[in-house]
């Protein structure tokens, strides 16, 4: 059998992880962000547990939807802090991985005050 006319298979696949880290580093790149905001769920007064990733993607139709909660430092412009992240991360990922980004979404989940 001629290896020429056998079908190509090969393939390139990225893991969410890596779209994850990617956007974590865009992140760290605003000023006035301190950075991800782990995000907690209280069972009981006393316990406290880990709710989810600060960074969650969803594949869909080979794109990314890209959501983020961060938190930031009571000199932050709330706003324009949270358009630079979309922006930032929207282009970071696309060049980096070729997967195109279709939304990025920034929740504002803790303020440091600089008395804290």
């Amino acid at each position: 059998m001629n290896r020429s006319s056998e079908p190509k298979t090969d393939s390139i696949k990225i893991s969410e992880e890596v779209i994850a880290k990617i956007a974590r580093s865009a992140v760290n790149n605003v000023e006035g962000v301190l950075g991800l905001s782990e995000q907690k769920k209280c069972l009981f007064p006393f316990f406290v547990r880990s709710a989810g990733s600060p960074v969650r993607i969803r594949m869909n139709g080979g794109a990314a939807e890209i959501a983020l909660s961060i938190k930031v430092s009571d000199s932050c412009k709330v706003k324009a802090a949270a358009e630079k992240i979309q922006t930032q991360v929207k282009e970071d990922v696309q060049n980096m991985t070729g997967i195109a980004v279709t939304k990025v979404s920034v929740f504002v989940k803790d303020i440091v005050f600089g008395n804290e």
